[in-house]
């Protein structure tokens, strides 16, 4: 684009009255307002962030599926920060509870099976965010 380009878009702003005119492409960004142009900048493409890796945190064996230990009142708050080996939930086998285990610092956005379900090996317990390197 040229600014005899510009020259015609502000002459025809003065002739029809226009106050504010904003023109953007891929290279600039234009702003012409009371006879005046002025170029703000340039545009800058920001990469667009990636989508944040989430995984599922599978049942490591078979039981009945407990938020909390049954000692303890109130479940933990989710979406919660865990480290790595922290509990995160039991697994319930008869009088025998098995604690599951954070794979990786990160967060523990959602947990996906209610307290007190059975979860067979392999179903997903919780979605994570894993923490970035």
């Amino acid at each position: 684009m040229n600014d005899a380009w510009l020259q015609s878009a502000l002459r025809l702003l003065e002739q029809y009255g226009i106050a504010e005119f904003e023109y953007e492409d891929d290279t600039r960004h234009i702003l012409a307002s009371n006879g005046r142009i002025s170029e703000i900048g340039r545009v800058r493409h920001e990469e667009p962030t990636p989508p944040r890796q989430t995984i599922e945190i599978p049942a490591p064996f078979i039981g009945i599926f407990r938020s909390g230990h049954p000692d303890t009142r109130e479940p933990a708050e989710l979406p919660r920060l865990v480290r790595k080996g922290e509990m995160i939930g039991y697994l319930q086998i008869e009088m025998l509870l098995r604690p599951v285990l954070a794979p990786q610092d990160g967060v523990l956005a959602e947990q996906l099976v209610g307290d007190g379900a059975l979860a067979d090996y392999g179903k997903p317990l919780f979605r994570f965010h894993p923490a970035g390197r």
